[in-house]
């Protein structure tokens, strides 16, 4: 599935490094996708599958970094100026970040299913509607770097969107974590299983989170 990236590596141009950048992207949105899946089963406690789609992921994210690991190389070896180079080095740097945080995640999930731990039902619709707004982030950020090259104007339009969508998924934890420390509090869910619980929402808001600083490292490349 990656083969047609490899003619980045013959060309050191920013319409180049962008496309493959935003290749970059789209593949970790297909791993947010997979990773919404997992989270479901959790909550469904249908766990059998749960390893099977975990390596899944975990190969996509290993082809992905074989692919893009001289993304790097490429940028520096490039004629863009100092401060260019910079800001193509960030933003590469950050959807990896991206990448990092998806498979941390999936690793909270895991663990969780490993222990056996019980999420009320109370909490799905919160974690659905969390998982939900990443991914529309994410979707977000995709747009925004499709319109870097035609359209800097609705670039930005887009990045400002993606700061407004982050404070979206901000209310979301901490909609999550009241309900969680809640139920905790009520003797409704084991310490183990309410630390576990509330590492998927804050990894899930850090993923939130790295999407907004790439979109961060973009519009200061719009300045360049």
């Amino acid at each position: 599935m990656f083969d047609k990236y490899f003619g980045f590596l013959k060309s050191h141009d920013e319409e180049a490094i962008i496309q493959s950048l935003l290749e970059h992207a789209k593949i970790d949105s297909e791993e947010l996708h997979l990773l919404s899946n997992m989270l479901t089963v959790l909550l469904h406690e249908d766990r059998t599958n749960l390893d099977t789609m975990y390596d899944q992921l975990r190969q996509i994210n290993d082809d992905n970094i074989k692919v893009f690991e001289t993304v790097s190389d490429h940028i520096i070896q490039s004629n863009f100026d100092f401060q260019k180079q910079y800001d193509l080095l960030r933003l590469q740097q950050r959807i990896d970040a991206i990448s990092c945080l998806i498979i941390a995640t999936a690793k909270r999930i895991i663990i969780t299913k490993n222990i056996n731990a019980h999420l009320p039902n109370e909490l799905f619709s919160y974690f659905q509607k969390l998982i939900d707004l990443v991914i529309e982030s994410q979707d977000i950020f995709i747009e925004a770097i499709k319109k870097f090259q035609g359209s800097r104007k609705e670039a930005l339009r887009l990045i400002h969107k993606s700061e407004e969508q982050e404070h979206l998924v901000d209310n979301a934890r901490s909609e999550s974590l009241e309900i969680l420390f809640r139920l905790a509090n009520d003797g409704k869910l084991k310490m183990g299983d309410c630390c576990s619980i509330e590492g998927i929402i804050e990894y899930l808001d850090d993923i939130s989170d790295a999407i907004k600083s790439a979109c961060t490292s973009l519009d200061w490349l719009l300045l360049n």
